[in-house]
């Protein structure tokens, strides 16, 4: 792991955020610049053994703009692989908030729904995300959620694998039997029918969403 003072790409490391099957993010500087970015190291399975392919792919991404996508600031190669540098966001992934408890279904729902359109708008451009995990949605200090890392998967991507790592997602945050069954031609339709569903139970609701409107962790 890389420490603090060490430069990447014209990004001086202040300090590790987080680590994941992606590689090491850290909170970095833009060397004469100053501005904060958070830097994502990759890890070296993925630019030098399991996906020969991926580093071409990764040199010919396209980084998409949406309100609800982190923006990508720099993205290159160093001496021991590849890197991209975004911007910094406060807060916690998907994974973090759930361990805490705190995802309630509002906000869950509120996240759900951001994210759905910030797939819908790449999947209207011909791009796919290809990694929708709860790692990879940041919610931040205000409660907006954030999809990252954009394009750092192994293999091909396409929107019908995102659609359904999302409804899987959905059910990480709200329980198995938070999605309908059947098919979406779009991750929106996918969050209003969820969402009906969870309005269309008695006052009160079921146990698993009594539970989920106190707070507690959906029913796995």
């Amino acid at each position: 792991m890389l420490g603090r003072g060490d430069v990447i790409g014209g990004f001086e490391i202040q300090r590790d955020l987080r680590a994941g099957p992606r590689g090491v993010v850290y909170e970095a500087v833009e060397v004469g610049v100053g501005r904060a970015v958070a830097l994502r190291v990759l890890d070296l399975r993925l630019t030098r053994g399991d996906d020969p392919a991926f580093g071409e792919r990764f040199r010919q991404q396209e980084w998409p703009e949406h309100p609800h996508i982190v923006s990508v600031v720099a993205a290159g190669e160093w001496d021991d692989g590849l890197f991209v540098a975004t911007e910094l966001i406060r807060g916690d992934t998907i994974t973090e908030t759930l361990a805490r408890g705190d995802l309630d279904q509002s906000s869950a729902l509120a996240a759900l729904t951001e994210i759905a359109g910030a797939l819908d708008s790449v999947h209207e451009r011909g791009l796919a995300h290809g990694w929708v995990r709860p790692e990879a949605v940041l919610i931040d200090e205000d409660g907006w959620a954030w999809l990252v890392n954009f394009g750092l998967f192994p293999g091909a991507a396409d929107a019908a694998a995102d659609r359904a790592a999302f409804a899987a997602l959905a059910r990480t945050c709200l329980g198995k039997r938070s999605v309908p069954g059947g098919g979406w031609e779009t991750a929106s339709a996918l969050t209003k029918a969820v969402s009906a569903r969870l309005e269309a139970q008695p006052q009160g609701g079921s146990g698993w969403v009594q539970r989920l409107r106190r707070g507690a962790p959906p029913p796995q």
